[in-house]
């Protein structure tokens, strides 16, 4: 008799330290399929080519654990083979600075998912907290249109309201909020009004439930309770087809990765951002408890069908519209 298949669980977002001790391995342990692993917010472009230079040293000497993801039988291959699937992606489209010829040039590189802005406005779109969004510039127009010539997958969690609704109708595929809530659940300008989901779920997207305490109800205090509540409000808004988990865990980040964060484009103070050392809601200490998260939706009377959407299956299913049929990544091998 066959080995029961491996669980499918995919990370819509998750921007932990990855060199930081035990964080890789957390993955495994967890059950976790693939991820998207931010690979830059404020990095521009030398520094987010280093940055995919460490990826590659990873995956050669860090391959029992983790494997490179480009294609969705990629993360099909990373559960046969118990590893940690890395999709690198983007929570800016910064590192491009101003030449979309970079754009194909990080996807040749394995970049698969980006995000249009981080919290406040670039040459291409408006952030969730600039108070002015007029939508997408000329250039990000034509940045949406290379992206889709790409096969890349947009991401707009952190996109303000407007900038996020030109971005949606501008893409020829299915767009994504990779980590979000809904604003009706708890508001803040981070989480996205019910309409707006609707509005991506009608042209084929996802939206993935945010795990960050900060936009749950209790912020530090929200427990695992109330995240598993903010999958059900969005289950409401956009259907069980079209929900996926994000843990948004920051496993290994000390003080200094705050501090990066809440300097508007990495080098204007703007923010002071008091989290905790590393942020999770009660219940969940990381990656490793993932399974905690398929156990509740169980407990909510989830049946098994739809519990395996939500965790990993809904992501599945727009990787493979949106990536189409790309290049399979090579399995690093150590050395």
């Amino acid at each position: 008799m066959n080995a029961p298949a491996h669980p499918l669980v995919i990370d819509g977002c998750n921007p932990s330290r990855w060199d930081a001790p035990g964080v890789l391995e957390h993955l495994v342990e967890g059950g976790v399929t693939a991820i998207n692993a931010t690979t830059a917010i404020w990095e521009g472009y030398a520094d987010t080519l280093d940055e995919i230079a460490r990826w590659q040293q990873r995956f050669r000497t860090r391959a029992d654990l983790i494997r490179p993801v480009r294609t969705a039988d990629d993360v099909l291959r990373a559960r046969e083979e118990r590893r940690a699937g890395i999709i690198l992606g983007w929570q800016n489209v910064a590192p491009i600075e101003n030449d979309l010829d970079r754009i194909e040039v990080f996807q040749m590189l394995g970049v698969r998912i980006i995000q249009l802005a981080y919290n406040v406005r670039n040459l291409i779109a408006n952030g969730c907290f600039e108070p002015h969004d007029d939508g997408l510039s000329l250039f990000g127009v034509k940045a949406v249109q290379r992206m889709n010539d790409c096969g890349i997958l947009i991401d707009l969690s952190h996109v303000g309201d407007r900038s996020s609704r030109h971005a949606i109708d501008e893409s020829r595929h299915p767009v994504a909020f990779t980590h979000t809530q809904l604003r009706e659940y708890f508001d803040t300008p981070r989480n996205k009004p019910a309409e707006l989901v609707r509005a991506l779920v009608e042209r084929g997207g996802v939206v993935g439930a945010n795990a960050f305490p900060q936009f749950l109800p209790g912020g530090w205090d929200a427990d695992l309770a109330a995240y598993i509540d903010g999958i059900e409000r969005l289950i409401e808004v956009a259907g069980i087809d079209a929900v996926g988990i994000a843990s948004d865990f920051c496993e290994g980040h000390g003080p200094e990765f705050w501090d990066y964060l809440g300097h508007v484009h990495g080098t204007t103070a703007m923010w002071q951002i008091d989290a905790p050392l590393e942020p999770t809601v009660r219940g969940i200490r990381g990656s490793v408890d993932t399974p905690l998260i398929t156990a509740a939706l169980r407990d909510r009377g989830y049946s098994d069908d739809e519990v395996g959407k939500v965790m990993g299956g809904n992501w599945l299913r727009l990787y493979r519209e949106v990536w189409g049929d790309q290049p399979a990544a090579e399995p690093a091998l150590p050395h």
